[in-house]
Protein backbone atom coordinates (compact mmCIF):
# COMPACT_ATOMS: atom_id res chain seq x y z
CA UNK A 1 0.00 0.00 0.00
CA UNK A 2 0.23 3.23 0.24
CA UNK A 3 3.34 4.61 2.70
CA UNK A 4 1.98 6.68 5.33
CA UNK A 5 2.87 10.53 4.95
CA UNK A 6 2.52 11.24 8.81
CA UNK A 7 5.54 12.70 10.54
CA UNK A 8 4.28 10.27 13.62
CA UNK A 9 5.55 6.66 14.71
CA UNK A 10 3.13 4.01 14.66
CA UNK A 11 2.42 4.44 18.28
CA UNK A 12 1.46 7.95 18.43
CA UNK A 13 -0.80 7.41 15.17
CA UNK A 14 -2.68 5.35 17.53
CA UNK A 15 -3.25 7.57 20.29
CA UNK A 16 -1.88 10.77 19.02
CA UNK A 17 0.52 13.81 20.78
CA UNK A 18 1.12 12.64 24.02
CA UNK A 19 1.82 16.05 25.06
CA UNK A 20 -2.53 16.32 24.29
CA UNK A 21 -5.00 15.20 26.11
CA UNK A 22 -8.82 15.02 25.18
CA UNK A 23 -11.17 15.51 27.55
CA UNK A 24 -14.76 16.06 28.19
CA UNK A 25 -16.47 19.72 27.97
CA UNK A 26 -20.46 20.41 29.22
CA UNK A 27 -21.80 21.59 25.71
CA UNK A 28 -19.07 20.89 22.29
CA UNK A 29 -18.97 17.35 23.79
CA UNK A 30 -15.02 17.09 24.37
CA UNK A 31 -11.85 19.47 23.94
CA UNK A 32 -8.56 19.32 23.80
CA UNK A 33 -6.15 20.48 26.43
CA UNK A 34 -2.19 20.68 27.13
CA UNK A 35 -1.45 17.31 29.21
CA UNK A 36 1.44 20.19 30.13
CA UNK A 37 2.59 23.67 29.63
CA UNK A 38 3.34 23.60 26.05
CA UNK A 39 6.03 26.21 24.46
CA UNK A 40 5.16 28.73 21.81
CA UNK A 41 5.52 27.17 18.44
CA UNK A 42 4.86 23.62 19.41
CA UNK A 43 4.18 21.57 16.36
CA UNK A 44 1.46 19.06 16.15
CA UNK A 45 0.09 16.99 13.20
CA UNK A 46 -3.47 16.85 12.23
CA UNK A 47 -4.28 13.98 10.13
CA UNK A 48 -7.09 11.69 8.51
CA UNK A 49 -8.49 9.87 5.27
CA UNK A 50 -8.34 11.63 2.34
CA UNK A 51 -11.95 11.96 0.55
CA UNK A 52 -15.34 13.86 0.02
CA UNK A 53 -16.56 16.87 2.03
CA UNK A 54 -19.36 15.80 4.13
CA UNK A 55 -22.57 17.99 3.96
CA UNK A 56 -22.43 20.31 7.12
CA UNK A 57 -25.49 18.88 8.32
CA UNK A 58 -23.49 15.80 9.41
CA UNK A 59 -20.77 15.81 12.52
CA UNK A 60 -18.05 17.04 10.73
CA UNK A 61 -14.05 17.21 11.98
CA UNK A 62 -12.81 17.32 8.58
CA UNK A 63 -10.22 19.84 7.10
CA UNK A 64 -9.64 21.34 3.31
CA UNK A 65 -6.70 19.54 1.95
CA UNK A 66 -4.37 20.98 -0.27
CA UNK A 67 -1.37 18.58 -1.60
CA UNK A 68 2.21 19.67 -1.79
CA UNK A 69 4.29 19.94 -4.68
CA UNK A 70 5.75 16.39 -4.84
CA UNK A 71 9.24 17.48 -5.72
CA UNK A 72 9.63 20.69 -3.08
CA UNK A 73 7.26 19.26 -0.79
CA UNK A 74 5.96 22.48 -0.03
CA UNK A 75 2.62 24.13 -0.98
CA UNK A 76 3.31 27.84 -2.65
CA UNK A 77 4.12 28.70 -6.15
CA UNK A 78 8.43 28.52 -6.17
CA UNK A 79 8.54 32.28 -7.58
CA UNK A 80 6.30 33.93 -5.52
CA UNK A 81 6.17 32.29 -2.70
CA UNK A 82 2.53 32.37 -2.45
CA UNK A 83 0.19 30.16 -0.68
CA UNK A 84 -1.64 27.79 -3.23
CA UNK A 85 -5.58 27.41 -3.61
CA UNK A 86 -6.08 26.13 -6.62
CA UNK A 87 -4.81 22.69 -5.84
CA UNK A 88 -7.78 21.53 -3.67
CA UNK A 89 -8.08 17.41 -3.35
CA UNK A 90 -10.61 17.08 -1.04
CA UNK A 91 -10.83 16.79 3.04
CA UNK A 92 -9.05 15.10 5.48
CA UNK A 93 -11.27 13.08 7.99
CA UNK A 94 -10.33 12.19 11.27
CA UNK A 95 -13.14 9.82 12.22
CA UNK A 96 -11.56 5.93 12.62
CA UNK A 97 -7.62 7.65 13.55
CA UNK A 98 -5.64 8.34 16.29
CA UNK A 99 -6.03 12.42 15.24
CA UNK A 100 -6.45 14.09 18.37
CA UNK A 101 -6.29 18.20 16.67
CA UNK A 102 -10.23 17.23 15.81
CA UNK A 103 -11.21 18.29 19.14
CA UNK A 104 -9.45 21.34 19.18
CA UNK A 105 -12.08 23.68 19.78
CA UNK A 106 -13.17 27.40 17.85
CA UNK A 107 -12.46 30.52 19.77
CA UNK A 108 -16.10 31.85 21.63
CA UNK A 109 -16.11 35.61 20.73
CA UNK A 110 -14.39 36.63 23.94
CA UNK A 111 -11.68 34.49 22.96
CA UNK A 112 -8.70 33.97 20.57
CA UNK A 113 -6.91 31.20 19.10
CA UNK A 114 -3.83 29.82 20.15
CA UNK A 115 -3.19 27.32 17.77
CA UNK A 116 -2.79 27.91 13.66
CA UNK A 117 -2.32 26.05 10.97
CA UNK A 118 1.29 26.28 9.21
CA UNK A 119 -0.29 25.29 5.91
CA UNK A 120 2.48 22.39 6.02
CA UNK A 121 1.02 19.38 4.54
CA UNK A 122 1.57 15.92 3.60
CA UNK A 123 -0.04 13.08 1.75
CA UNK A 124 -0.37 12.82 -2.23
CA UNK A 125 -2.60 14.45 -4.45
CA UNK A 126 -5.40 11.74 -4.68
CA UNK A 127 -3.70 9.01 -2.16
CA UNK A 128 -5.49 7.67 0.94
CA UNK A 129 -4.25 10.22 4.26
CA UNK A 130 -3.16 12.94 4.26
CA UNK A 131 -1.96 15.51 7.30
CA UNK A 132 -1.38 19.13 7.98
CA UNK A 133 0.93 20.74 10.88
CA UNK A 134 -0.56 23.33 13.11
CA UNK A 135 1.85 25.22 15.92
CA UNK A 136 1.24 26.79 18.92
CA UNK A 137 1.21 30.72 18.37
CA UNK A 138 2.11 31.15 22.43
CA UNK A 139 2.86 29.23 25.19
CA UNK A 140 -0.27 27.14 26.28
CA UNK A 141 -0.28 26.53 30.29
CA UNK A 142 -1.12 23.09 31.71
CA UNK A 143 -5.12 22.12 30.95
CA UNK A 144 -5.50 25.22 28.74
CA UNK A 145 -7.72 24.39 25.57
CA UNK A 146 -6.43 24.47 22.34
CA UNK A 147 -7.96 26.34 19.85
CA UNK A 148 -8.03 27.44 16.30
CA UNK A 149 -10.09 29.19 14.10
CA UNK A 150 -12.54 27.14 12.01
CA UNK A 151 -13.51 30.32 9.59
CA UNK A 152 -16.19 32.64 9.24
CA UNK A 153 -18.93 30.63 7.65
CA UNK A 154 -18.22 27.51 10.01
CA UNK A 155 -20.92 28.54 12.55
CA UNK A 156 -24.12 29.82 9.85
CA UNK A 157 -23.36 26.49 8.11
CA UNK A 158 -24.54 24.63 11.20
CA UNK A 159 -27.47 26.92 12.52
CA UNK A 160 -24.91 27.08 15.52
CA UNK A 161 -25.00 30.17 17.54
CA UNK A 162 -21.24 31.17 18.61
CA UNK A 163 -20.30 30.97 22.17
CA UNK A 164 -17.10 31.00 24.16
CA UNK A 165 -15.62 27.20 24.90
CA UNK A 166 -13.89 28.22 28.13
CA UNK A 167 -14.48 26.10 31.61
CA UNK A 168 -13.43 26.42 35.02
CA UNK A 169 -11.01 23.34 34.60
CA UNK A 170 -10.35 24.07 31.27
CA UNK A 171 -10.12 27.79 30.21
CA UNK A 172 -9.78 28.84 26.96
CA UNK A 173 -7.07 31.70 25.39
CA UNK A 174 -8.68 35.60 26.13
CA UNK A 175 -8.88 37.97 23.42
CA UNK A 176 -5.68 40.59 24.20
CA UNK A 177 -7.50 44.51 24.67
CA UNK A 178 -5.83 46.90 22.47
CA UNK A 179 -3.79 49.58 23.90
CA UNK A 180 -4.49 52.70 22.60
CA UNK A 181 -1.64 52.65 20.31
CA UNK A 182 -3.32 50.06 18.47
CA UNK A 183 -6.34 52.06 18.71
CA UNK A 184 -5.02 55.10 17.49
CA UNK A 185 -2.97 52.48 14.14
CA UNK A 186 -6.52 51.43 13.53
CA UNK A 187 -8.79 54.92 13.22
CA UNK A 188 -5.65 56.00 11.10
Amino acid sequence: GEPIPIPYCSVHLQSGDGALRVVNHPFAGKCLVARYDLPAKYRIAFWGNRGRCPTSDKEDRSISFYPPNPKTGSNRCQKSGILRTDNYNGVLNPKDTGDVIQYAACPGPTERQNMRSTFQYWGNRNGNMGGLEFITLSKVPKNTQLCHWYGSGWWSARNVKRQDVATKNYPAPKRLKKTSQQTKILKS
